[in-house]
């Protein structure tokens, strides 16, 4: 009996993270489709947002920029976006 428990809790852990590459495949466009986000063996670890600083050393007064970023840390890879403007 508690080896079906463990049995069932391993599937459904598997199926979210199916569900949530999914979804976050839906989310993201890629300049090209070189990168297959859903795979069986990879698995969202975790994901946030972050804010970028941009340094304008070009201007004679250090300029900073922020903009938003997007990691997402699988269990193979790591990923970085951005939202679409």
């Amino acid at each position: 009996l508690l080896q079906l428990i463990k049995d069932c809790n391993e599937n459904v852990q598997r199926m979210k993270s199916t569900e949530e590459l999914i979804y976050l495949s839906q989310k993201i466009e890629f300049e090209c489709k070189i990168f297959p986000l859903i795979s069986q063996s990879r698995r969202l670890v975790k994901c946030g947002e972050l804010t970028a600083l941009d340094f304008n050393t070009l201007s004679p007064k250090w300029k900073v920029t922020t903009r938003p970023i997007y990691l997402h840390l699988f269990n193979d890879c790591l990923l970085l976006s951005r939202p679409k403007e």
